[in-house]
């Protein structure tokens, strides 16, 4: 009887696991130029989804946005989201949303989320409060064009930016953890967030001759 629960027990675990693979979504994110064949190569290596920069953290559009998103659907993505790595020591949150939104829109981009990427408390300034009210014009503003939203950020980053202020936690969250394992089963909830919508579990990895993240939500 022993052996037999084990057996059921490991059979359960086995297609517990098979089931979450098989439904679980793979993508990847990009700072630099990919083409129509890289993408397409992606899709048939398993990737489905993209997110691609759109906004520096020197303060200026990526120029390669436009480009990398058309192709990302042309190489057969479904889904293709961006992202835009703000300046905050630039000022004027409103105006770099502007500026990355309608660089999108003046080019017909067609793209699902703008995801804020807040990560290295070195781009931000010493003073929390600073820091909280500059999130906050971006993401007023970006609401007041109409464009969805999410936050890419990890503990790691967030609290010694804006230390544990629950800001952000009407939005989706995007972690980072370099486990190499597409599962949420290390997530710890913090600033408000209880549960992710997508994990970015390898960093700078070639594949397709381009360099990517890997990203996974189920």
């Amino acid at each position: 009887m022993q052996k037999t629960t084990k057996l059921l027990a490991a059979v359960v675990l086995f297609l517990s696991l098979y089931i979450n693979t098989c439904l679980a979504v793979l993508g990847v994110d990009i700072s630099q130029p990919a083409g129509t064949e890289a993408w397409r190569c992606l899709k048939n290596s398993g990737y489905t989804f993209g997110v691609v920069r759109c906004y520096e953290s020197v303060g200026r559009i990526d120029p390669n946005a436009v480009g990398s998103v058309a192709s990302a659907w042309a190489g057969g993505m479904t889904h293709v989201d961006v992202y835009m790595f703000p300046c905050p020591k630039c000022g004027n949150p409103q105006a770099q949303v502007r500026e990355a939104v309608d660089n999108l829109k003046s080019h017909n981009t067609n793209f699902g989320m703008l995801w804020f990427d807040i990560e290295g408390p070195q781009y931000w300034t010493s003073s929390v409060t600073t820091n909280r009210e500059f999130f906050t014009g971006l993401v007023d503003e970006a609401k007041s064009l109409g464009v969805k939203i999410g936050v890419y950020s990890s503990e790691s980053q967030w609290i010694p930016i804006f230390g544990n202020w629950a800001g952000g936690a009407s939005l989706p969250l995007w972690y980072a953890h370099y486990d190499d394992v597409p599962s949420f089963g290390d997530f710890s909830p913090f600033a408000g967030w209880s549960r992710p919508s997508i994990k970015q579990f390898a960093g700078t990895t070639s594949i397709c001759g381009i360099g990517v993240d890997k990203d996974w939500y189920p």
